[in-house]
C-alpha cells in the first residue's frame, strides 16, 4: 500500500478516535468497528464565514490573489488539467495575471485509443478521450505558443496502468474513483521527469481545478456545501516523499472568499424573475445527473468569465466502478490481466466493507454513499417546490 499524503485540508474521516486521509479505510474500520464515519472538511474555516454577506472583493481578483497565494508558497507549481472550465480558469488565474507556472499536464491513455475515433458530435461520457482533441490540445498549443516558459507535458498513464505491477489492493491507493484509471492517472511521480523534480528537492504543487459550489434550495433558504466526492478527487499518494503537496484551486481553506463570491454570483443569477423557473435545478434533495449537468453548464459562465463556454466536453459519469470515462478499457483490455486486477479490486472493497456504504444499480454495487459538510446558510430563497420528479436520478 502505497503512502497518502496527510493533508487535512483535502478533507478527512474520523471513525471513532481514528482519523483517515483515504475513504476506503475509513469504510473498512466502521465496518469492523461499527462507528459511523465522520467527513470534515475545514469547517474551523467555514464555519467562521459570514456567508449571507457577498464579499466585495471581484472575482477576478479572487483568482489573482490564490494564483499569488501558491506562486509565493512554491517552488514548482503543476496543473492537472482536463481542458474543462475548473482547471482552464485555474491556469488563466496565473498566466492572464503575469504570474509564472511550472507545468500544465494532461493525462491521456495513449495506448487505449484503438476503437475510440474523435467525433465532436458524440458528448456521450464515453467518448471522454475526444476532449483531448477538441479541448485539452488546443488549451496546451495556446500555452505553447503565449506561454513558452510553461511545460506542457502529455502523459501516457495507461503504460503504468496496464504494466501488470499491481495487485487488488490497487483500491486503497484512490479514494472515491474506482474506475480502471484513476488510481493510475494522477501520479504524483508517475513520469521520470516528476519524479526528477520530486529528487530534486522542490516544494512541489500539485494543482486541481475543485471545484464549482455545490448549492441548493432547501426549507426556503439557499445554501452551500461541500461534498467528499469532489474533495476525494485527488490521487494524492506521495510515496516516500514529503514534499509533494495536493492543493484545491477554489475549494481551499486559504481563500474561503473564492467559493463565497462564486456561490452568491449563483445565487443572485437565479433569483432574476426571468431564471427562477430554473430554480428546480439546485432544489433539495436532488439525485438528477441531467440537473447536475445542466446547472454546471449555466454556472460555468457566471463563475468562469474568461473561459469559452463553447469549448468541448463530454456529458459527467453516473458511477465510480463502471465509470463510463474509462469505456476505452473495457472495449480494448477485456482479457487482460490489468482487467481482472480491477474487478479483483472492487470485489475486495464489497467484501470488507458494510453494504449500507454503497450507492447500488441494478442491484450491484457501484461506488461508495457520498458524505456532505455542514450546510452554510446564503439567505432566504422564493422558490416553490412542486414536488413533480423530485426523486428522478435521471
Amino acid at each position: 500500500m502505497m503512502q497518502l499524503e496527510n493533508n487535512p485540508k483535502l478533507g478527512y474521516y474520523m471513525v471513532g478516535n481514528k482519523k483517515f486521509f483515504a475513504k476506503p479505510q475509513a469504510l473498512v474500520e466502521a465496518t469492523k468497528s461499527g462507528h459511523f464515519p465522520e467527513w470534515h472538511f475545514n469547517r474551523p474555516i467555514f464555519e467562521k464565514i459570514g456567508w449571507d454577506q457577498e464579499p466585495e472583493t471581484d472575482l477576478r481578483m479572487l483568482y489573482r490573489l490564490r494564483a499569488q497565494q501558491l506562486r509565493e508558497k512554491y517552488d514548482w507549481i503543476r496543473v492537472e488539467a482536463s481542458g474543462g472550465g475548473d482547471s482552464t480558469t485555474a491556469i488563466f488565474s496565473f498566466l492572464l495575471n503575469g504570474i509564472h507556472l511550472d507545468e500544465v499536464v494532461f493525462r491521456y491513455p495513449k495506448t487505449g485509443e484503438k476503437n475510440m475515433s474523435n467525433d465532436p458530435y458524440n458528448t456521450k461520457c464515453e467518448n471522454t478521450l475526444s476532449e483531448w482533441e477538441f479541448a485539452a490540445r488546443p488549451l496546451l498549443n495556446w500555452i505553447a505558443q503565449n506561454h513558452p516558459a510553461v511545460r506542457c507535458t502529455v502523459h501516457d498513464y495507461s503504460e503504468n496502468m496496464l504494466a501488470g505491477s499491481t495487485d487488488e489492493t490497487w483500491v486503497f491507493n484512490t479514494k472515491d474513483y474506482f474506475q480502471p484509471g484513476h488510481a493510475f492517472k494522477h501520479d504524483n511521480i508517475g513520469m521520470i521527469d516528476h519524479r526528477k523534480d520530486a529528487d530534486a528537492g522542490k516544494r512541489i504543487c500539485v494543482l486541481y481545478g475543485i471545484d464549482k459550489p455545490k448549492m441548493c434550495i432547501r426549507d426556503g433558504m439557499w445554501y452551500v456545501y461541500f461534498m467528499d466526492l469532489q474533495a476525494n478527487h485527488s490521487n494524492s499518494v506521495v510515496y516516500e516523499y514529503n514534499n509533494i503537496t495536493n492543493e484545491y484551486f477554489y475549494w481551499t481553506p486559504d481563500l474561503p472568499e473564492i467559493v463565497h463570491k462564486q456561490a452568491h454570483l449563483i445565487k443572485n443569477w437565479f433569483m432574476l424573475p426571468q431564471n427562477k423557473f430554473l430554480q428546480y435545478l439546485v432544489r433539495w434533495p436532488n439525485h438528477s445527473i441531467a440537473h447536475r449537468t445542466a446547472y454546471e453548464q449555466m454556472v460555468k459562465p457566471l463563475i468562469y468569465p474568461d473561459y469559452d463556454p463553447a469549448t468541448f466536453q463530454v456529458a459527467k459519469p453516473t458511477n465510480s466502478f463502471y465509470n463510463e470515462m474509462d469505456h476505452w478499457f473495457y472495449v480494448n483490455f477485456k482479457e487482460t490481466r490489468a482487467f481482472q486486477v480491477w474487478q479483483a479490486g472492487l470485489d475486495l472493497l464489497v467484501k470488507n466493507i458494510d453494504a449500507k456504504y454503497f450507492n447500488n444499480e441494478l442491484g450491484r454495487p457501484v461506488g461508495f454513499v457520498g458524505f456532505l459538510s455542514p450546510f452554510y446558510c446564503l439567505g432566504p430563497a422564493d422558490y416553490q417546490d412542486t414536488g413533480v420528479n423530485n426523486f428522478s436520478k435521471f
